[in-house]
């Protein structure tokens, strides 16, 4: 079923589609994700980790971002593992938004598995979108949350992700990118994922409007394994 089901879609060493330049109808690139997701990505395979990120968790918990009675988004969250984080952060509303419907079904069972309190399940949206032009109809949001989401832009949309992260974000609200993979050897053209670095993201994001706030190694209690070394936390503010 999953030769079958991804059969003339390239995929990468980290088991991700490779997506060709923009240029072709823009259609090819969410059928590339849904392919994978509907043939089937278990809990732990593949780029999902099967739980929330660590530094994430730890973020909140110190403080140094603070998400009470905030809105958050987070596009290009897999099966939302970090979506509840928010929650239990005190947030108001958390989004999560996926290009691939199959990518959504995945993450709802997954928040219904979770049997969240009804406040907190009623607080948590999962959507289907393409962040390049879902918006949502409250309005810019407080909070923003970026990880495993812009490592897999083609180097041709970065400046395109980079303007839509600042029309996302309302003035003085944050921005926290968990920058993942930093790899210098690696060829930056190959991907997803493709390999980025708090410099890059800087050339990126202080254009569009955002300034860094802090910026730090995660710790390697606080990444997932396989990323231990590979991940720098970076928090923004929307100017």
């Amino acid at each position: 079923m999953v030769a079958s089901a991804t059969e003339g879609v390239k995929i990468s060493a980290a088991g991700l589609p490779m997506v060709a330049p923009p240029g072709g109808e823009p259609e090819i690139y969410s059928d590339r994700w849904e392919l994978l997701w509907s043939a089937g990505v278990g809990k732990g395979q593949r780029w999902d980790c099967a739980a929330p990120s660590p530094s994430l968790v730890d973020l909140l918990k110190s403080g140094k971002v603070d998400a009470k009675g905030k809105r958050v988004f987070v596009p290009g969250c897999g099966r939302g593992y970090d979506l509840p984080v928010f929650r239990s952060a005190g947030a108001s509303q958390v989004v999560g938004l996926e290009l691939a419907p199959s990518a959504v079904r995945e993450a709802q069972a997954h928040l219904q598995e979770l049997g969240l309190p009804e406040a907190d399940a009623a607080a948590i949206e999962m959507l289907s979108g393409d962040f390049f032009r879902w918006s949502s109809p409250q309005g810019p949001f407080d909070l923003g949350f970026d990880y495993t989401f812009g490592c897999a832009m083609h180097p041709s949309m970065r400046a395109d992700w980079a303007s839509t992260w600042a029309k996302s974000i309302k003035p003085g609200g944050t921005l926290v990118t968990l920058v993942f993979p930093i790899n210098p050897d690696a060829d930056p053209n190959v991907g997803p994922p493709f390999p980025i670095s708090p410099a890059l993201f800087r050339t990126l994001l202080e254009p569009a409007g955002f300034e860094v706030v802090s910026e730090a190694p995660v710790p390697a209690e606080l990444s997932h394994p396989p990323r231990v070394g590979k991940e720098v936390l970076m928090v923004w503010r929307r100017k």
